[in-house]
């Protein structure tokens, strides 16, 4: 008497069609709900970049005018030493031998300063504490 269980007009077991409706629906609802997740990342993922963006243009700027600064310096320094050359006059060896040691020293005094203008500067540390005993 156990019979068989009820069937549907297409001879499927009624259970198993509620069961595999369930399963669609919620394989249904799971992948909506990836597709709301992913699309809630690229909205995320856009705003985040607009605003890197905005925040390097004015960084961008800095940059670009340091740039041209450092170039017109540059060009000034060469303009300087070009009419200091052409002003120099050398009658004979004592005076090529005491041109090119002055020479020598102002080009280091140059490198010298130069090296520190360009070097990063260095945040002051607080001075090393003196550890004191618990008496």
């Amino acid at each position: 008497m156990g019979g068989s269980p009820p069937r549907c007009e297409g001879g499927f077991d009624v259970a198993a069609k509620k069961k595999a409706t369930k399963k669609k629906a919620v394989r249904k609802k799971a992948t909506k709900k990836k597709g709301d997740l992913v699309d809630s990342i690229e909205k995320e993922l856009k705003d985040l970049s607009r605003d890197l963006e905005r925040r390097l243009k004015p960084l961008q700027k800095q940059v670009g005018i340091a740039e041209r600064k450092a170039g017109s310096a540059t060009a000034k320094l060469l303009r300087q030493a070009r009419a200091q050359l052409n002003k120099i006059s050398i009658a004979g060896e004592s005076d090529l031998k005491k041109f090119l040691r002055k020479q020598r020293r102002q080009i280091s005094k140059g490198l010298s300063e130069t090296e520190k203008a360009v070097r990063p500067k260095r945040k002051k540390k607080a001075g090393a504490r003196k550890k004191v005993a618990a008496k």
